[in-house]
């Protein structure tokens, strides 16, 4: 566990190196709570772990200009994070096999403003989910592989997101609620692989923009706007 409440710079670094008969787990719980803060976490091996699962078990960065980078590489990897605050800049790196990633972007009481989110995944099987509460996100999302599964849940009040996935049986969920009297809802999805089935639904007052490409084979998509 690492919890730092200043203004500063964290690096955690872990590495498995395993042979036969080998195994083992790397596990990092960071809190970080303050302003222009830089954190990097790189964990290389298998079932490499960044917070836990569970109401407030997240790692959570609490603050404005913060930037956060994560990179995995390995199999089994799990990141659970929650970003709470302003101007925020995240990024998440994922390469290997049965990956999930779950980000959290505002809590209960406080939202995201300004924040640029980013994950780029390459590898089978991965489960992406992101639940966002607040204005001017840049949402993006890339992923490389097979059997995805991406679940975005946005209620703001203006959204952005771009979702490209190229692979085979993904299947991506996007709701956005809330678009107010300033531009709110875009998506901008592309997908290309085989037996897709993309779900968005953006709903609000009137601002809504959804342009999705699918260059593949039996694809079943679902685009819902409404006020």
């Amino acid at each position: 566990m690492l919890k730092n409440s200043r203004s500063g710079f964290a690096f955690v670094m872990a590495a498995v190196f395993w042979g036969s008969g080998a195994y083992a787990n790397n596990g990092v719980y960071i809190e970080q709570v303050g302003s222009t803060n830089t954190v990097t976490i790189t964990q290389v091996g298998a079932n490499n772990r960044v917070g836990n699962s569970g109401l407030n078990q997240q790692s959570k960065i609490t603050g404005s200009t913060n930037t956060l980078t994560a990179s995995q590489t390995g199999d089994g990897n799990i990141i659970d994070y929650t970003v709470v605050g302003s101007s925020n800049t995240i990024s998440k790196t994922v390469v290997g096999d049965t990956n999930q990633i779950t980000f959290v972007c505002g809590d209960g009481t406080t939202g995201c403003t300004n924040v640029t989110s980013t994950m780029n995944i390459t590898g089978d099987l991965n489960i992406v989910t992101s639940t966002i509460k607040g204005s001017n996100i840049s949402n993006l999302l890339n992923i490389t592989g097979d059997s995805n599964t991406v679940t975005q849940t946005i209620t703001t009040n203006n959204s952005s997101s771009t979702i490209t996935i190229l692979g085979d049986s993904n299947t991506f969920t996007s709701t956005m609620s809330g678009a107010s009297a300033g531009s709110g809802h875009t998506l901008v999805a592309s997908v290309t692989g085989t037996s897709n089935t993309h779900t968005v639904t953006q709903s609000g007052t009137v601002n809504t923009t959804v342009n999705i490409t699918t260059n593949g084979n039996s694809n079943n998509v679902n685009v819902s706007t409404g006020n």
